[in-house]
């Protein structure tokens, strides 16, 4: 650099010299990097033979060009296997996929009379119903009409002979009286409440009645009511009676539950009236 620039006075010219020394120092460094990688990157001639060929630029960039194909190739294959294996169909391949061949096919497989028509048959015509229902309003009001005014007759039998069978032992409080007599027969033999269970029962009938959700919600927090008050009237009665745990075990809390003693009240109650 210093014979470039000093030998001629058009190079000594701070405008030329500079650039000039950087040309000669960068090809310097390519000559250096290349000496550096050369002994990695020696070529065979020849596989026969064994001889090694001398580095240079040349055969370099060769070997640089051959080695990018050769990574280029290797992911074209990577790429063709891995689209052949996305081909390959996995068990899970078919699901999410419905066909009406295979549908079809479904249908016919088993035995017909063993494969439950009778629950699909039903299943399509409480839909084919739910969608139609609009329909049969009316008839479902008269028959609400009817069950309704049935059951708010019901309950009042059973509460009113229940008031009539307690006699002098009434009262609205569920802390028996003093002179309070255990009752077991009559209404008492149906449930160990009739009047609770009657009252409910009439609530309830004149919610069919009037077909009102509202009448109906406030019969159930009515139940939850009555049903804790008969609780804590049980616990006063059996501290009261100790025979009371035996009436308990054998006869229902609210609700009558032997048809031949309630046909037995319904007579009773018919009686009474003629």
């Amino acid at each position: 650099i210093r014979k470039l620039s000093s030998g001629s006075p058009a190079m000594s010219h701070a405008g030329v010299s500079m650039p000039l020394a950087a040309m000669v120092v960068m090809m310097m460094a390519q000559m250096s990097l290349v000496e550096a990688f050369a002994p990695a990157l020696q070529l065979h001639s020849r596989a026969a033979h064994g001889t090694q060929t001398n580095f240079n630029m040349g055969t370099f960039f060769q070997l640089r060009h051959s080695k990018t194909h050769a990574r280029r190739l290797q992911f074209a294959q990577l790429s063709m296997q891995s689209d052949d294996s996305s081909e390959k169909k996995s068990p899970d391949a078919n699901k999410g996929s419905i066909t009406l061949d295979k549908v079809m096919e479904n249908m016919k497989d088993g035995t017909p009379g063993e494969r439950g028509e009778l629950y699909v048959g039903l299943q399509f015509l409480l839909v084919f119903l739910v969608f139609n229902a609009p329909a049969f309003e009316e008839t479902f009001e008269s028959l609400s009409l009817i069950a309704g005014l049935a059951t708010v007759a019901f309950g009042l039998a059973i509460g009113g002979v229940g008031v009539l069978d307690l006699g002098d032992s009434l009262t609205p409080w569920p802390k028996p009286t003093s002179k309070n007599e255990l009752q077991t027969t009559g209404s008492f033999s149906l449930a160990r409440h009739p009047i609770y269970g009657g009252l409910l029962i009439g609530c309830f009938g004149l919610s069919l009645v009037s077909l009102s959700f509202p009448r109906l919600f406030f019969t159930i927090i009515l139940f939850l009511v009555l049903d804790v008050k008969a609780s804590l009237e049980e616990k006063w009665l059996a501290e009261v009676h100790p025979s009371y745990t035996e009436y308990q075990a054998s006869t229902p809390k609210l609700f009558p539950t032997d048809p031949t003693k309630i046909a037995a009240l319904v007579q009773q109650v018919s009686e009474s009236f003629k």
